[in-house]
């Protein structure tokens, strides 16, 4: 779940042209079948951000305990694939940051943070090479990859926002620490609460 501070707006679907319901179902009914295919090829698409040594860990490593990036990986990017395909906006936008938070801390790129999106996108494509033909499907395809779009937006946004959270987190320990230097080397002294009018003398 995400991190208090950090408010994961839902996905803004946009009403585009109506598109065939037995379409949309048939679409969502082969995307859930290749479900399993995807959703491995995805995760691998994360892990092959990082180096050499760190993707041979997180692709052997099975324990959640020794390996939790890579167990959160795999649970929300199956997370993130289910809402997707129910519509479910507010599920998708939680499941991003559950990926994004760690992205962001581990200092990728913007680029690279939300880079697995476009694999996502190739992925859906190459699951639909060969579907049988059904009346709408073009436009229930098209309907997808506007949502893909607004996935990459709604990553983009999310990304931003962890950022921002961790600079001001190391601004404010930059602050604390430069603080005790200076209150050991004796260059600060306490700040009365009340201090006196220099003009207001009592006469005797």
């Amino acid at each position: 779940m995400p991190d208090e501070g950090i408010e994961t707006a839902p996905l803004k679907m946009e009403e585009k042209g109506r598109v065939p319901l037995k379409a949309k179902m048939a679409l969502a009914d082969l995307l859930s079948g290749e479900k399993k295919a995807i959703t491995r090829k995805w995760v691998d698409a994360l892990v092959d951000s990082y180096p050499s040594d760190t993707r041979r860990f997180l692709r052997k490593e099975k324990s959640q305990f020794s390996n939790p990036v890579g167990q959160t990986y795999k649970e929300e990017v199956e997370r993130l694939f289910d809402a997707f395909i129910n519509d479910q906006e507010q599920q998708m936008a939680s499941a991003l940051d559950g990926i994004l938070r760690i992205r962001a801390v581990q200092d990728f790129g913007p680029a690279s943070a939300v880079g697995f999106l476009f694999r996502f996108r190739k992925l859906i494509r190459e699951a639909l090479q060969g579907a049988e033909p059904v009346n709408g499907l073009s436009s229930a395809f098209q309907e997808i990859e506007e949502k893909i779009d607004r996935l990459l937006l709604t990553a983009f946004e999310i990304y931003a926002k962890r950022r921002e959270k961790i600079y001001d987190l190391r601004v404010k320990e930059i602050k604390r620490q430069v603080a005790r230097l200076l209150a050991r080397a004796n260059l600060i002294c306490e700040i009365p609460d009340v201090v006196p009018d220099p003009g207001n003398h009592e006469t005797e």
